[in-house]
């Protein structure tokens, strides 16, 4: 397995934004009554969509795990006269300053959002950003106030002020809005079916690359209740936000045999954690159904059949992108923690010789060798200079 995570943001308000004017939870939309569908595409496992700004069309990126975010190059264009910097932390706990702005209009189809709140990143010149020509991010706090259904299958997202429009299919749960930027969260339920329930809320982060992403405090809390089958233990760095990449920790490998999201059972899952506060439902989950995230009456919604099977297979390793390089971020197979480890670089990949490959290709290269049934690998060792080749079967 060579598929990094992107987490793309996951903002984390300082105390000082709660004293102050400009609230991530401003802004509604013009219409009373609502209902509009929204076309997207799927780029490098990103929801990617037409937004209009001030009567002019942008392409931005759909993200419940983030807020909205603008280009530098909008905020020069809309000329907000209501700004504010705040201190603010990605997926990896990394922190930096950015600037809050307010956005007049935000239209999405036939709905106009008035008066929204969005922070102010520079996209164009970010190293992994770019990749995505996109001009911002629109997040959870867009929708404080409405419904959203979210399909995959039909690359469509709804956008309405009440959920009789939608006709569920199902039966809601209860959904936790967090913050100000009113990050959703759902129920797992990690035990076996006619068990005591062993629950976890986690993010929705259609942002994120991958299905599921635990973290370690949960999995530190959770473990003594035997629903986790630890598999491997690694020292390095798997995920990018915007910040850069995550810092190199220790995490583990797991298989969690069974976990539920309403009446939907899923079996075989297998993942890593991650040093962020929360676990994540990342922008996969989607394959297996459709979402409505009832952000008006705090309601979620999930389609999907009621019993799912995953057949992934451990990872031998997991990669990354450190300063322009595509190098090993964790080693997960005992038999090669030997022959390679965190940073080490990776020259080639069956045909695909990767220091001629730009990051925007590197990004892409998943995808690339998505129907290839075994990988050889060359890797250059960081401390030796040596160079070992090994064989990898899906």
């Amino acid at each position: 397995m060579i598929k990094f995570k992107i987490t793309l943001f996951f903002v984390l308000l300082h105390s000082l934004l709660y004293a102050q004017k400009l609230k991530f939870d401003s802004g509604d939309p013009s219409q009373k009554e609502y209902y509009q569908e929204i076309n997207f595409e799927v780029v490098n496992d990103k929801m990617i969509l037409s937004v209009e700004i001030n009567n002019k069309e942008y392409s931005f990126l759909f993200d419940t795990g983030a807020p909205n975010v603008i280009s530098k190059r909008i905020y020069n264009e809309i000329n907000s006269q209501k700004s504010r910097k705040l201190s603010v932390s990605d997926a990896n706990n990394k922190i930096n300053e950015m600037e809050l702005v307010v956005v007049d209009s935000i239209k999405l189809g036939n709905v106009t959002f008035l008066n929204s709140v969005a922070l102010v990143s520079d996209l164009e010149n970010h190293s992994i950003m770019k990749c995505f020509k996109i001009d911002g991010l629109i997040g959870s706090n867009l929708f404080h106030n409405s419904v959203i259904k979210i399909s995959l299958k039909d690359k469509k997202i709804i956008i309405t002020n009440h959920i009789k429009k939608l006709n569920p299919k199902t039966k809601p749960s209860k959904l936790t809005l967090v913050g100000q930027q009113k990050s959703p969260y759902v129920a797992l339920n990690y035990a076996e079916k006619g068990k005591s329930k062993v629950i976890e809320y986690a993010l929705i982060d259609t942002g994120m690359s991958g299905f599921f992403n635990i973290s370690n405090r949960t999995y530190a809390i959770l473990s003594k209740e035997n629903v986790f089958e630890e598999l491997s233990k690694s020292i390095g760095s798997g995920s990018i936000g915007i910040f850069g990449p995550a810092d190199a920790t220790e995490q583990t490998l797991i298989r969690i045999p069974t976990f539920s999201i309403q009446n939907t059972i899923f079996n075989n899952l297998i993942v890593n954690t991650t040093d962020d506060n929360n676990s994540r439902l990342g922008l996969e989950l989607l394959e297996y159904g459709d979402i409505i995230i009832d952000f008006k009456h705090k309601k979620f919604y999930f389609e999907a059949e009621e019993n799912i099977v995953l057949e992934k297979k451990p990872p031998v390793y997991q990669a990354t992108i450190i300063e322009d390089k595509y190098v090993i971020g964790f080693v997960w197979d005992e038999k090669f923690k030997d022959k390679f480890e965190y940073g080490d670089e990776i020259l080639r990949i069956n045909s695909f010789h990767i220091p001629e490959m730009n990051v925007c290709e590197l990004i892409n290269i998943s995808f690339l060798l998505k129907n290839a049934s075994s990988r050889e690998i060359e890797v250059k060792s960081k401390k030796k200079e040596t160079i070992t080749k090994i064989t990898v079967t899906n």
